[in-house]
């Protein structure tokens, strides 16, 4: 279950360092906090309790870690989205030629079916009518070869033969289609585990670059806290630099969904320009 992110850094004269953060982050915070800037009364506490949602859903992140991705050569992300887009572009048109295909094949049937139909009904009308005669000559004391003649069963047969040929045909597009779709289907995983492995290409460069950040801003931040021992006098300039507020990530996430959305259909799409 996802960790709450309702806790907040406070320092001992009220003022909010962090918010929004989880019981880890915050008691991250507050130790840095205290080993670094030398701020007295830090603690973490609880902020406003969030509403609980209806039902428990899993946490975003739990459920990409558990996502198995392709084996992908570091590097080779995006020419590995790129021929998997290619490959989904190919299947979802075989699938559209088999899904119209089972639609002519279908409509076939029905006609066939509306032949044999019609066949036979006018087969009966004929047993029917043929009948009669034989009744009537029954009546008059005896029984002609013309009224007892036989009817040709061959037309409803034939109408029957074309109406299996066409069903048959039916089943084996059928069967295609549901080949197609399962292509299909495999190839959008595809796309979507390939648009995954960027993403993670992508992190994994910004983690690299954040850790030469962070190594500076630890420098310059103790650099310039400690200048307050050296007839250096603390500035608020100097105090809000040194500040770190995590902003809410609902922005960010949702410049990931447009750049997700993108990718899939240019792999050479930059999370840049959806900023």
């Amino acid at each position: 279950m996802q960790e709450p992110a309702i806790f907040r850094v406070v320092s001992g004269d009220g003022e909010v360092h962090a918010e929004k953060l989880t019981s880890t982050a915050a008691y991250a915070m507050a130790t840095f906090l205290v080993t670094n800037r030398n701020l007295p009364g830090i603690r973490t506490e609880l902020m406003d309790a969030p509403e609980q949602s209806a039902a428990p859903v899993a946490a975003p992140h739990i459920v990409a870690a558990a996502t198995p991705l392709p084996d992908i050569e570091p590097g080779k992300e995006r020419d590995a989205l790129r021929e998997a887009i290619e490959a989904q572009l190919d299947a979802s048109a075989r699938l559209d030629a088999a899904n119209q295909a089972v639609e002519r094949a279908s409509a076939f049937v029905a006609a066939r079916q509306s032949e044999l139909d019609a066949m036979t009904a006018a087969h009966k009308s004929e047993i029917e009518a043929s009948g009669a005669n034989l009744a009537e000559a029954l009546k008059s004391g005896g029984a002609s070869f013309d009224a007892s003649r036989v009817i040709d069963r061959g037309p409803v047969l034939d109408a029957e033969v074309r109406r299996d040929t066409a069903k048959a045909a039916l089943e084996q597009l059928v069967a295609e289609q549901t080949e197609s779709d399962a292509a299909y289907k495999a190839a959008e995983t595809a796309v979507r585990l390939a648009v995954m492995a960027v993403k993670r290409a992508d992190v994994e460069a910004m983690v690299k670059r954040l850790e030469d950040v962070k190594a500076e801003f630890t420098a310059l931040a103790t650099a310039i806290d400690a200048a307050q021992y050296s007839d250096v006098p603390a500035t608020f300039s100097g105090q809000q630099a040194m500040r770190i507020e995590i902003p809410s990530p609902d922005t960010a996430a949702k410049v990931w969904h447009r750049y997700s959305a993108a990718l899939r259909d240019d792999p050479e799409a930059a999370r840049e320009d959806f900023a």
